[in-house]
């Protein structure tokens, strides 16, 4: 078993943790996640297909199996960590991620903690040295902004942390990455458990709009690396610092390039000119990537090639492509 996996079967209470055991023996990387429901079987995640752990299914999870497999991801201190469940999720160990499902307790409109528990989701940090290589090329040929795109689970942290490493150690460029969720670089006691490369400052458990300011005005980094835009915060942040001549990398939720133009806190990015460059990861893990040229999608830098459909909707060119 991969080091990075070896405490993921302590989480579970017998009989799970032995079924677990043999499947990250078995599957390894393949793993993208494990999930728990209440009532239902434990079941694991590979390339978005959802898989029973075991043959028949396995036992059905019961609440009490939640509660004792949240106390374990805490260190046996719920309390420690409310901040961070109140966020939907817990940070551990190795870059790895428990998100939770259950009943919220609000107040002033905040969500001030959770109780009983009703679902988990264990997803598993993934590092691939080098799957990004081509696109890390283009953005040495044509160092432009780039936004990644995929739907949830495509693989677009994974992207970006290899991209992050290549920019740092490959082309000698000072990056800040604000690591919202500690799940990129995935940093304990000071120090990245994932290769971010030598030449990246970290910043974690910040909000990203709070976090694009600080590392500018603290660490001058000529890359920010941010995961996940989701909200117009994010993106007047970023807009303020392309101000100031810096590049950025970032990931957003997108199954095509159309869809940009359907949401408004895109269609702001777009308008705005701020990234050059779109990289789409398609279902079968291959990356396609798109330059843009004042609203104009391109391939590459030769501009004859039909058939491509522009972010837009008006057909243009071939995207160039690469596997993940």
């Amino acid at each position: 078993m991969e080091e990075r996996l070896e405490k993921i079967p302590l989480l579970f209470p017998e009989p799970y943790k032995s079924a677990v055991e043999a499947l990250l023996e078995e599957k390894g990387e393949r793993v993208e996640e494990i999930r728990l429901r209440a009532g239902s079987p434990v079941s694991w995640v590979t390339r978005g297909r959802e898989l029973w752990l075991t043959d028949r299914g396995g036992p059905a999870v019961s609440p009490r199996v939640l509660e004792e497999l949240v106390r374990r991801a805490s260190g046996h201190a719920v309390y420690a960590v409310q901040e961070q469940l109140c966020r939907g999720f817990l940070p551990l160990e190795g870059g790895h991620r428990l998100g939770l499902a259950g009943t919220a307790s609000l107040e002033d409109g905040r969500v001030t903690s959770f109780r009983e528990p009703q679902a988990l989701c264990l997803r598993l940090a993934s590092e691939r040295l080098g799957c990004a290589d081509p696109l890390a090329g283009e953005l040495w040929a044509d160092p432009v902004s780039t936004l990644i795109l995929g739907p949830p689970g495509a693989g677009k942290t994974t992207v970006l942390r290899d991209l992050v490493r290549q920019l740092s150690d490959r082309f000698s460029r000072r990056v800040g990455l604000v690591d919202e969720r500690g799940e990129i670089a995935a940093c304990r006691n000071g120090c990245p458990q994932l290769n971010v490369g030598r030449r990246t400052d970290v910043l974690t458990g910040c909000p990203k709009e709070l976090g694009i300011e600080l590392l500018l005005r603290s660490m001058a980094p000529a890359w920010i690396a941010v995961d996940e835009i989701t909200g117009i915060r994010d993106v007047e942040a970023l807009l303020r610092a392309s101000y100031c001549g810096v590049r950025f990398l970032a990931t957003a939720h997108a199954a095509r390039f159309e869809d940009l133009r359907l949401r408004p806190v895109y269609r702001t990015l777009l308008d705005a000119g701020l990234f050059g460059r779109f990289a789409l990861i398609l279902p079968d893990r291959s990356i396609k990537w798109e330059r843009m040229n004042h609203g104009m999608d391109q391939a590459g830098r030769d501009g004859n090639d039909p058939g491509c459909l522009a972010l837009g909707g008006a057909p243009r060119r071939a995207a160039a492509q690469t596997e993940l």
